[in-house]
């Protein structure tokens, strides 16, 4: 979903994915799922608030948008931690550019981080 908000994460991946029409191909849909797999905690918790935020832009009150589902729960202390596994084929072709940005993004991150260790 387009507009502004006070994430600024979300708004750079609006605004790098809105002048591209098409949906993200075949390839890129496995390459999506392979940089989700690599994702750092950080990552994927970046990657839910993105996905929870496009669903309150379109006015969904879901607590887990697109049908998601969790797996796996643990409780640990207070904290609940879970996996959540969504089918890709509920997103909008949007979300799945701002996606696929966002992983390409993060994973660089990643690699800067891991040259600057070593």
């Amino acid at each position: 979903m387009e507009g502004t908000t006070t994430f600024a994460l979300y708004d750079l991946l609006v605004k790098k994915c809105s002048g591209v029409n098409a949906d993200i191909t075949l390839e890129e849909v496995r390459e999506l799922v392979e940089n989700v797999r690599k994702l750092d905690e950080e990552g994927l918790k970046l990657l839910f608030v993105i996905i929870k935020t496009y669903s309150t832009l379109e006015n969904k009150t879901d607590e887990i948008p697109y049908e998601g589902q969790k797996i796996n729960e643990n409780s640990k202390s207070h904290d609940k931690i879970c996996d959540i596994k969504f089918d890709i084929r509920k997103f909008s072709p949007m979300l799945r550019k701002m996606l696929l940005e966002f992983t390409r993004l993060h994973h660089n991150k990643m690699l800067d981080e891991t040259k600057r260790l070593l």
